[in-house]
């Protein structure tokens, strides 16, 4: 089994890193415990140039069976971007600040426990979510979410002047932000207008500051969930963060959810200014933003555990049922508003 290590020689530049340690040592770490398993990998490093994207191309094409990547989620998305629609496995060790996609998929951060997965678990197809052509492992976003991204980064990067001016530059934004009107289109089909502070499309559960603010998302179920915050104050926005992050959902009924094929976001009064765009924590321009998911479009390394979670164990029939409830206005309703039940897994 051929198997490549991407690494990122500086991932966990952060004070906020879970794996401790330099790049040679994380190298050293995972070289080891693959070796335990037998796997001997072909270490390629991520450059400026490439921060993950061609050297996965290069490994799909030379049919690599399994890509390691070793990074944060901006080197996964990079990898992954490169392995869209191949035979080839991605499988994660995460040595980012945040590793939300991990965190979705229950992968741990361990780096031991990382290499057992990709040697001892199983693998799955996962849908991958795109806005204006950009692909997004998390999350797209629209409005106030995406203006204030640039400050996150700058937050958790070392230094502390850099988190200081992150924290001002986050405040600007915040209080300058005005929500406004938008269309949106849902599934080619339905219309409707709503004022919102932020709408945020995703594949993952987790995203952001590894805060659940998509609990009902699951990655393999060919759907992706919109998160319409409608009618938020400022105020609210932020209390409605840090009540996730403390496990609670207070302002939760104010947020309007739908699981959709397919959706199309635009302010209503086009002489208005354009909203800012993000896929994954990236500015990628402006409204209109047109968002679809790519059902099953990248080949994942995941925990047995939650490659036998419980969704429908037949690939077709699960296609079946949820296009069938998409399709469907009343069993749509019903599916959208369910409840959560626990966990969800990928198949």
């Amino acid at each position: 089994m051929r198997t490549v290590l991407i690494l990122n020689p500086t991932s966990g530049a952060s004070l906020l890193a879970t794996n401790s340690g330099g790049p040679e040592d994380h190298e050293a770490a995972i070289i080891a415990a693959l070796q335990r398993y037998n796997i001997e990998p072909e270490v390629w490093y991520t450059t400026p140039e490439d921060a993950g994207n061609g050297l996965a191309r290069r490994a799909a094409e030379e049919k690599v069976d399994i890509v390691v990547a070793a990074g944060g989620d901006g080197t996964l998305h990079a990898v992954a971007s490169g392995l869209l629609e191949t035979e080839c496995t991605l499988a994660i060790i995460p040595l980012g600040t945040m590793n939300n996609v991990a965190r979705s998929l229950e992968i741990p951060e361990a780096i031991e426990e990382a290499c057992a997965i990709i040697a001892q678990g199983e693998t799955r197809q996962i849908d991958v979510g795109r806005i204006n052509g950009h692909v997004f492992l998390e999350v797209a976003g629209v409005g106030l979410e995406a203006a204030l991204f640039p400050a996150a980064e700058e937050i958790k990067q070392y230094g502390l002047l850099s988190t200081l001016h992150g924290i001002v530059e986050g405040l600007r934004t915040l209080f300058a932000f005005q929500p406004p009107r938008f269309q949106i289109v849902f599934d080619g089909r339905r219309t409707r207008l709503y004022k919102a502070i932020q709408i945020s499309v995703c594949n993952t559960p987790y995203y952001g500051a590894r805060l659940r603010f998509a609990p009902r998302a699951v990655m393999d179920d060919g759907l992706l969930d919109a998160l319409i915050y409608t009618n938020f104050s400022k105020f609210e926005y932020i209390q409605h963060a840090i009540s996730i992050s403390q496990g609670r959902r207070m302002l939760e009924p104010k947020v309007v959810r739908r699981k959709i094929r397919s959706i199309t976001i635009d302010v209503v009064n086009r002489a208005a200014e354009p909203v800012v765009l993000h896929a994954d924590g990236v500015p990628i321009g402006h409204t209109p933003a047109s968002i679809v998911v790519l059902p099953g479009a990248l080949r994942m390394r995941v925990p047995k555990r939650v490659a036998q979670g419980p969704n429908l164990l037949d690939k077709q029939a699960k296609k079946r049922e949820l296009y069938h409830k998409v399709s469907n206005p009343k069993e749509s309703k019903s599916h959208e508003q369910r409840e959560e039940n626990g966990p969800l897994y990928v198949k």
